[in-house]
């Protein structure tokens, strides 16, 4: 039911997807331009001396091998299979210059996301104030709005993420560290990624509706997020898991067959939806009413048990 109502929340909200994209895309050119500039060259001889370029183009030939009945898989696979050997071999012997370079990697990457939780975060008004009161808050509006508590939201956001997308990357590369197989290792590596992401995501999932809906301070808000009920973390990690593969899998697939071109909706999407949900499940548990539209009012199991009693106590006094 909370995916459900998430679902039609953005269609109710689809409006603030292009300008997200926006955003998004000019955070993006920024941190590009200035990436060029200072860890292109470094970058540039690492994918040269590990034949990071050559997997790239074996990894794009295995999946086309999926499907097109002209290239032999096995052939494909094995040559996939020989460059990620040599990429890993490279990896281990320059572990010291791998680990310098992925930290300015780091850091540009947390920057954007930096960035990128402010977006989030404006979405979140948006979100909010058509679920409480069907009142349509602009996106610019959204960020400058409380971009300081979106801004301490961001921050420990990001310190948050950190911590899991380290233990996603290193169980993914000891992963492929151990087997590299082609695309048994593959499907493990991106299981291990989801499942860590949406635990993440499962703690972290009531912090922005707490300091929007709630009006917490951000550091109350992320006290009380992380603590979650057993029988409500069972829901929200089924749920995560379940937006976090269907997102996956569209992205993946719009990337593929429209040349890049369809991630210019599906990736704002993914924000929306995700952001949908984090308000849905916060209102569900906090037993608050909320609008889908105009005409159609949610309200928890409690509050309409509640009300169905005071209205039999009003016709017992009559």
């Amino acid at each position: 039911m909370r995916l459900k109502n998430a679902i039609k929340l953005i269609f109710a909200n689809f409006g603030v997807t292009f300008k997200v994209l926006l955003y998004k895309l000019i955070i993006f050119a920024v941190l590009v331009a200035v990436g060029i500039l200072v860890l292109l060259p470094n970058f540039r001889s690492l994918i040269e001396a590990s034949s990071l370029d050559k997997l790239v183009v074996t990894l794009g030939d295995l999946l086309k091998a999926i499907f097109v009945p002209d290239m032999v898989f096995a052939e494909e696979q094995a040559a996939f299979a020989s460059y990620l050997t040599e990429f890993t071999e490279y990896l281990r012997g320059n572990v010291g210059k791998i680990a310098g370079l992925g930290g300015a990697i780091a850091a540009f990457y947390f920057v954007g996301m930096f960035f990128n939780n402010i977006a989030d975060f404006a979405v979140g008004q948006v979100v909010n104030d058509y679920m409480s009161s069907l009142t349509e808050t602009g996106f610019t509006v959204g960020i400058f709005k409380n971009l300081g508590r979106a801004s301490l939201y961001s921050l420990i956001d990001v310190g948050v993420s950190l911590i899991f997308m380290l233990a996603a990357v290193s169980v993914c590369l000891f992963i492929i560290w151990v087997n590299p197989v082609g695309i048994v290792t593959m499907f493990f590596a991106v299981l291990v990624f989801v499942v860590l992401i949406s635990l993440k995501q499962v703690f972290m999932s009531d912090f922005m509706p707490n300091i929007l809906a709630d009006r917490k301070a951000p550091g109350k808000a992320f006290r009380e997020s992380v603590k979650v009920p057993r029988k409500d973390f069972i829901r929200k990690f089924n749920n995560y898991i379940s937006i976090n593969i269907i997102m996956l899998y569209v992205n993946v697939t719009a990337g593929f067959f429209t040349v890049m071109l369809g991630l210019l909706l599906t990736f704002p999407m993914t924000t929306l939806i995700l952001v949908c949900f984090r308000f849905v499940s916060q209102y569900t548990t906090s037993g608050k009413k909320y609008y889908l539209a105009p005409e159609e009012i949610v309200r928890p199991r409690q509050m309409a048990e509640e009300e169905e009693e005071d209205i039999l106590k009003k016709i017992d006094e009559e």
